[in-house]
């Protein structure tokens, strides 16, 4: 069975490819927002999906396994992990390619070479990643925008967005494999992450607006983001609002604030201790305010 299954016949002018996963790079649900924002708001058409078969460990977690309704008795639904790639035709740009799927368990090369071979048929001019992180950040500042590039030319494409360039070692996701198979194709790739506070572990649409006003004028293209933009402004009302029923939790974010204003401006020597500081206030703010914040 081929690993990807078209659903329509299309020609794209020089399109730009976006890709979101749910799973580990889509904290806050940054990633998948941002699809599912532009997938609707564009509005976005199915191409094509992936073939889920190969890709996916189906018990490796509760989060893994195929969702499932039964209503009286009688299966009524049956949803398996899935990659679904939509399209978008602009009327004097580059067309848009929108991939949201699962992370993909194994296989990540195959995965990678059924997107990138099938879809550079169109010319594919460059790749876009959505990730999200949970970092030492409080929920009251604007969230940093990072990026990682796959050829030096693309910083300075990106110096005139209030983008930071990451440092990192540690495990990885497919979002490393992706920029790392674009590279072997000539294909430019630029993998943007933004950062969620630790100690919110839901859906933060205010990120999720940051990232889309970062991305949009990256794509060159226009879209309204007046209602993400509203439900981030909610969402940032309704957690400064349980966080000050409590008023330790309150003075320890007003901490937190403030190392994190100074950490953005510190040199290496001093930048350390307050990340350390950051740490401590952050731990607080997640044991003793989570259950308000939840």
């Amino acid at each position: 069975m081929d690993d990807l299954i078209v659903y329509e016949k299309i020609e794209l002018h020089k399109p730009y490819l976006v890709m979101g996963f749910y799973g580990w790079p889509n904290a806050g649900e940054v990633a998948t927002n941002t699809l599912l924002y532009l997938i609707k708001n564009l509005p976005a058409k199915i191409y094509a999906e992936i073939n889920p078969e190969d890709f996916y460990i189906l018990t490796t977690s509760e989060y893994a396994r195929p969702q499932g309704a039964i209503e009286k008795g009688m299966l009524v639904a049956f949803d398996p992990p899935k990659s679904v790639i939509y399209y978008w035709k602009s009327e004097k740009g580059n067309d848009i390619l929108l991939l949201l799927g699962r992370e993909p368990d194994i296989r990540w090369k195959r995965y990678a070479d059924t997107i990138l071979d099938s879809l550079s048929k169109f010319g594919l001019k460059k790749v876009f990643t959505i990730g999200g992180e949970y970092a030492l950040i409080p929920h009251t500042r604007d969230p940093r925008i990072s990026a990682v590039v796959n050829n030096e030319k693309l910083k300075e494409e990106l110096k005139e967005l209030d983008i930071d360039f990451a440092d990192y070692s540690g495990p990885t996701c497919i979002h490393t494999y992706l920029l790392l198979a674009c590279k072997i194709r000539g294909i430019d790739c630029i993998s943007l992450w933004g950062d969620a506070p630790n100690y919110i572990q839901m859906s933060n649409p205010k990120v999720s607006y940051f990232m889309l006003k970062t991305l949009i004028r990256l794509l060159g293209i226009e879209v309204s983001l007046e209602d993400i933009k509203r439900e981030g402004e909610n969402f940032e009302q309704q957690i400064s609002k349980a966080i000050a029923q409590k008023p330790e939790a309150q003075e320890f974010l007003r901490k937190l604030e403030e190392a994190y204003d100074e950490s953005r401006k510190a040199d290496d020597s001093n930048r350390r201790e307050i990340e350390e500081l950051i740490k401590g206030v952050e731990d607080f703010l997640r044991q003793d305010g989570q259950d308000k914040i939840e």
